[in-house]
């Protein structure tokens, strides 16, 4: 297994314990209902990673920075700093708490390629009735 996909796996692991329990809004098991589908739709691995982790800071009581310390823990790796730096600054935009308003968090995750790609991936999924 190379390194992104390590990264992939240990994403996984850690969405799956931060969302244990939690149910989405059809009462599936969150991670399995949710959390797979948005990650299997993102195209690179980055992609992948934010899309278990997209709302690990807003539906649990971990901030971003917890959250990339779990995953860094989980995959017994320190992430590129410019890797982390651009995974970091996605999850911040992507936890609607964060912003002032719907028109800001709409721009802002608009003006990122990384969150607005999962963003895409994970309205995607949600729009699936």
């Amino acid at each position: 297994m190379n390194a992104q996909d390590e990264w992939i796996e240990a994403a996984a692991r850690v969405a799956k314990r931060l969302h244990d329990g939690q149910k989405d809004k059809a009462g599936m098991d969150y991670f399995e209902g949710h959390l797979t589908l948005v990650a299997s739709l993102g195209k690179t691995w980055q992609e992948k990673v934010v899309g278990y982790l997209h709302d690990a800071s807003e539906d649990t009581p971990h901030d971003v920075e917890q959250v990339l310390d779990l995953l860094e823990e989980e995959a017994q790796a320190v992430m590129e700093p410019s890797d982390k730096e651009e995974i970091a600054q996605a999850l911040q935009l992507l936890n609607h708490h964060l912003a002032g308003d719907r028109k800001t968090y709409i721009r802002s995750i608009g003006g990122h390629s990384l969150a607005r790609a999962v963003k895409l991936n994970d309205l995607t999924h949600n729009m699936d009735i």
